[in-house]
């Protein structure tokens, strides 16, 4: 997982590849059939899936489980992991993590959360995804770690977010209009990265900084094992109704995901 962060933390300096064909707001290929065949196949989609570590318990038919890790998998280093394709990063023991940087990784944060967030809540297709996803929402949990930062240091003024992160947010908006897919891996691979490696890096936070209190940012209502694995559920309900160039558009951005998300990540360094 400390893979995974280092690769979040490394500048966004791949463009973004072109998404397959542009879509409307509402693209009506992905709207839920309701046929009983699709019906009892989401059925069974739901009762299989189980529930292990944060990437859930091994599905071999889950897209998430397969096709995705397959993608995440390459961004690994290739000390870490025999798929690995990246070179080792600087350890994030050795990153500066002062007071103030900590502030602006916050509120740059909040705005990636928040982005991913509304825009979940505003496509109809990913209504239910929304709904399971409340309990891994961080908007709140991080705006807590702002007031008391700032109620703690009457020295520190809350920040502006960083043109990266307005960037970034940007981006994602336009995105989920031409691809819903394409979105989804970025909605699945920042909350996934956060709930595994960043955690390490909210504990470091916590020892560094607040003598072992952890950030609010990292604290969650319930395991996040099995909150995750409510969305890897939903995400392959979804990838059922994906046609072969969805799922493609979805793999793609594998590692602006990646890189996007680590946009926030810079502050600490």
């Amino acid at each position: 997982m400390i893979a995974l962060v280092l690769l979040l933390a490394a500048p966004l300096t791949q463009a973004r590849p072109p998404i397959l064909c542009q879509r409307s707001r509402i693209p009506t290929r992905f709207h839920v059939h309701t046929s009983q065949r699709h019906i009892s196949r989401v059925a069974r989609l739901r009762q299989r899936a189980g529930h292990g570590d944060l990437a859930g318990k091994f599905d071999k038919s889950s897209f998430v489980q397969n096709d995705m890790r397959k993608a995440a998998m390459k961004l690994h280093t290739r000390d870490q992991a025999k798929e690995g394709e990246q070179k080792t990063q600087k350890p994030i023991s050795q990153w500066e993590m002062s007071m103030s940087s900590i502030l602006r990784f916050l509120v740059d944060s909040k705005v990636i959360h928040d982005t991913l967030d509304d825009i979940a809540a505003s496509y109809s297709e990913l209504s239910t995804l929304n709904d399971v996803s409340t309990e891994i929402r961080r908007g709140r949990n991080i705006e807590k770690d702002i007031t008391q930062i700032l109620h703690e240091n009457p020295e520190l003024n809350r920040p502006e977010p960083g043109k990266d992160a307005l960037g970034y947010a940007e981006s994602l908006r336009s995105l989920a209009g031409e691809s819903v897919p394409a979105f989804v891996c970025h909605f699945y691979n920042t909350h996934f990265a956060h709930a595994a490696g960043g955690r390490m890096i909210g504990k470091l936070i916590a020892d560094k900084n607040f003598n072992g209190r952890t950030l609010e940012f990292y604290k969650y209502n319930g395991e996040p094992k099995e909150l995750l694995e409510d969305v890897r559920k939903e995400i392959d309900v979804l990838a059922t109704n994906w046609d072969e160039e969805g799922r493609e558009n979805c793999l793609s951005e594998t590692a602006n995901a990646f890189k996007g998300a680590g946009t926030v990540l810079q502050n600490l360094k």
